[in-house]
């Protein structure tokens, strides 16, 4: 396995993750602590271990126990589920919506960047860090989560579910997961190469999907979820790392959580009050552009009414759902069925990073270009809720390169760089390369030959009848046209001479850059498909943690 920076790419070429990776001082006073300093990470713990963290461990540490082994999570996540309920042990958590095929592949590497600084700080603070990845089962997004890209030869092609999903607002882990996911298994299994790796991973994935409901039989029909599916296939790509999974829906967290949401309710207005302070900071202060959208009186909180998920609004003492003024209660009434029913309520991109320190001992969060923006306004919102924001850590990028993509390069003398920024520029000069005739040249000499001749005749023709003008302009666009025709057709039979080299090029793009970075695009299960079932595992025991997060290229 070798490993190599690619030039030019960060997380996001945006203004404020550029400054969170390389000027920390412009971005300071939105955040924490300051992700690149070891001693943030010390001061964090300490503020956690001092009381900063005051959550019930052991009814956690029992929830996620249990809905690991539901996920058929091995023993070293097992274990480190039951770690979180000592009193000494951190989590460092990432997380993700919960996508078809594990979504793309930054799903991954934030896993593994989270594993992996958890063993160093685990080794560098003396006590457990545990890594946790939480699944956002109650996302209604389907649009977002029910499509992946994998790589099929010189070309992409992207699978989706069949069902449309036009208004849905249930949450992908309390619907019953779509009909459509085995026929979606069975186009994988086509596209994809005969290995010796290939049975295994098809009979996981039909296994993963075949699986009971992990969480909430009842809101399911007894039917398993799309998170369910994404959960059991995390947990087995992930096996022998000691990766806890955690599922925002679980009911049981709900219960925990109950506290937190009537604490919501009622400090609605120092919660609006401490989110626009942050955006306020972030825009006129920083000078970036805000990525949470605001809604006037908005509690930041969704409530569960028969199975949609639906946002609440709440002014003086009355609460009620968005565009729905007639399911509305006194905000007494709401607080009192928060402590009640619990798992009737969730948390919106404002409140749900808070909601995780209030569950976990987070160290640190590890989070890619959209959630290291919308961190950088909720400082005082943590502060609002009694709580203190984490480490913000930014994910590592990676691109695979196969055995089969660094010959290519190397055949071509194609540097990394040229492959990610300049590989039309590089198409072009191969066929410039390969003209052994000349074929521009020529053309542009006949050209010049031709525009200097006819000039000549037309100023012949002229003398005799300088009324042919408009027919001597019309004569020579008709033999530029013929020119040109002609210069096309050369061209395209030069290119046709030149097809296995332009279709290399073209298999370069698919596989490293499709549609922008392969990480955003692909799922890591083809590559299993092709590599080992742990290969992942390999990755996070053989790839280097890089205190710098360079995006990086992998040769399989």
């Amino acid at each position: 396995m070798h490993i190599e920076r690619v030039p030019g790419i960060a997380l996001s070429p945006s203004g404020a993750v550029a400054a969170y990776l390389g000027d920390w001082a412009r971005v300071a006073p939105a955040y924490e602590y300051d992700w690149r300093r070891q001693e943030s990470f010390e001061r964090r713990a300490a503020y956690l271990t001092g009381g900063g963290y005051a959550g019930d461990r052991a009814a956690v540490a029992a929830a996620l126990e249990r809905y690991n082994r539901a996920l058929g999570a091995d023993e070293a996540s097992l274990e480190n589920a039951r770690l979180l309920g000592r009193p000494e042990t951190l989590a460092a958590v990432t997380g993700q919506q919960a996508g078809i095929f594990t979504g793309p592949a930054y799903s991954i590497y934030k896993a593994m960047t989270t594993i992996r600084l958890a063993r160093q700080q685990s080794q560098r603070l003396g006590v457990p860090v545990v890594p946790v990845f939480w699944i956002a089962g109650e996302d209604h997004d389907w649009h977002e989560v029910s499509w992946v890209m994998v790589p099929a030869g010189n070309e992409t092609r992207r699978l989706a579910l069949s069902e449309r999903f036009d208004g849905e607002r249930r949450s992908v882990a309390l619907a019953p997961m779509p009909a459509s996911v085995s026929d979606l298994i069975d186009e994988f299994a086509q596209l994809m190469p005969d290995t010796e790796f290939k049975e295994e991973v098809i009979a996981r994935l039909r296994e993963a999907a075949a699986g009971g409901p992990a969480l909430d039989p009842e809101a399911t029909g007894g039917a398993p979820s799309l998170a369910d599916w994404f959960g059991r296939l995390m947990a087995w790509v992930f096996r022998g790392t000691g990766l806890v999974f955690l599922n925002s829906s679980d009911p049981a967290l709900r219960r925990i959580e109950a506290p937190f949401f009537a604490r919501a309710l009622q400090q609605q207005a120092e919660v609006e009050a401490a989110c626009a302070a942050g955006v306020d900071r972030w825009e006129r202060e920083l000078g970036f552009a805000c990525t949470v959208e605001q809604t006037p009186n908005s509690l930041n909180l969704f409530i569960y009414i028969d199975g949609e998920r639906l946002p609440l609004l709440g002014e003086g003492d009355r609460v009620w759902v968005r565009g729905r003024p007639d399911l509305s209660w006194s905000r007494s009434e709401l607080v009192d069925l928060a402590l009640r029913s619990p798992e009737r309520f969730s948390t919106n991109v404002v409140l749900r990073p808070v909601v995780q320190s209030y569950l976990l001992p987070d160290l640190f969060y590890v989070g890619g270009p959209g959630e290291i923006s919308y961190f950088g306004l909720l400082r005082d919102v943590y502060r609002a809720m009694g709580r203190q924001m984490p480490v913000v850590v930014p994910r590592e990028g990676f691109t695979l390169v196969e055995p089969p993509i660094a010959r290519i390069l190397q055949k071509h003398e194609l540097t990394l760089d040229d492959a990610f920024h300049r590989l039309d520029d590089r198409r072009q000069e191969l066929l410039e390369r390969e003209d052994r005739l000349g074929i521009a040249q020529a053309f542009a000499s006949f050209r010049q030959d031709f525009e200097r001749r006819h000039a000549e005749l037309a100023a012949l023709v002229l003398q005799l009848d300088p009324g042919l003008g408009q027919v001597v302009e019309e004569n020579r666009r008709q033999i530029e046209h013929q020119i040109n025709r002609l210069e096309e057709k050369a061209k395209q039979q030069h290119r046709k001479n030149c097809e296995t080299a332009l279709r290399q090029f073209d298999r370069l793009k698919a596989n490293l850059t499709p549609n922008g970075l392969q990480e955003r695009a692909f799922s890591i299960l083809p590559y299993l498909v092709k590599y080992g079932p742990d290969l992942v595992r390999r990755l996070v025991d053989e790839v280097p943690l890089e205190e710098g997060w360079s995006h990086r290229a992998i040769y399989l």
